[in-house]
């Protein structure tokens, strides 16, 4: 029997056909392609051609075209006539452009959401991210996952509480790329987590003061503090293909 399941794609939501609680082979493609991408191990630039990914996986090219169609739908890969998909871009001067969007874009939304949220949203916004703290003190959860909880529990969540829809749907475009750049050194994981922690303890205590002046500023800050560090990384990456990724 047939239902329809409503997933997370990194925080957009696409509804895809299951069969008796499995995976469809579009999932597991778009999860596959999608996960080789974010972790580097398909490079910016590289052509990705339906015919050769369905006899990688030994599927059709039907279940591929529907992956990489949902792959361009997120900005990871975009269509080249004739030829195929092409993996998009990540270099310095998209770091930069990345974390000015992201600084603009977040800061006004933290400042939205502490005039529009109820003080329900914010109390469960500030209790979901202290508990997921909580679990990263006691090693309760690995520091990968700690970034994409963080990510979304936090920052996309944020976003939503600001009411602007559009502004959503953005923030969490700009998310998706943002861990694609984090997540280009293995050590990238690790970095600042303890900060990470403060910042959001700060942020949604500025949140539930209803200053939104306060908690655009940190949220501000919180954003740029990896910039610097991000954008070497993806410079020596460009320069240096071979170089270790995650």
């Amino acid at each position: 029997m047939e239902g329809t399941l409503t997933r997370g794609t990194g925080g957009r939501r696409v509804s895809t056909q299951r069969s008796q609680g499995k995976e469809s082979l579009t999932d597991r493609l778009y999860r596959e392609i999608r996960d080789s991408i974010l972790s580097w191990s398909v490079s910016p630039g590289q052509i990705l051609v339906e015919t050769q990914l369905a006899k990688e996986h030994g599927v059709s090219k039907t279940p591929v075209r529907e992956a990489l169609a949902l792959l361009s739908q997120e900005g990871l890969v975009e269509v080249i006539p004739r030829v195929g998909y092409r993996v998009t871009s990540m270099t310095p001067k998209d770091v930069d452009e990345l974390f000015d969007l992201r600084v603009l874009l977040e800061g006004q939304a933290a400042a939205m959401a502490a005039v529009r949220a109820t003080d329900q949203q914010l109390e469960a916004l500030c209790a979901t991210n202290h508990a997921l703290n909580e679990k990263l003190g006691d090693s309760k959860i690995a520091p990968q996952e700690y970034n994409q909880q963080h990510q979304y529990e936090l920052h996309l969540r944020i976003a939503e509480l600001s009411g602007n829809r559009r502004m959503v749907r953005f923030i969490d475009q700009m998310l998706r790329e943002w861990d694609r750049a984090r997540r280009i050194a293995p050590e990238a994981a690790t970095w600042g987590l303890v900060k990470d922690v403060m910042d959001s303890e700060r942020i949604c205590a500025a949140l539930v003061a209803r200053d939104p002046e306060l908690v655009q500023d940190l949220m501000r800050k919180h954003i740029t503090a990896y910039r610097d560090h991000v954008r070497e990384l993806v410079a020596e990456k460009v320069d240096h293909p071979s170089m270790s990724i995650a």
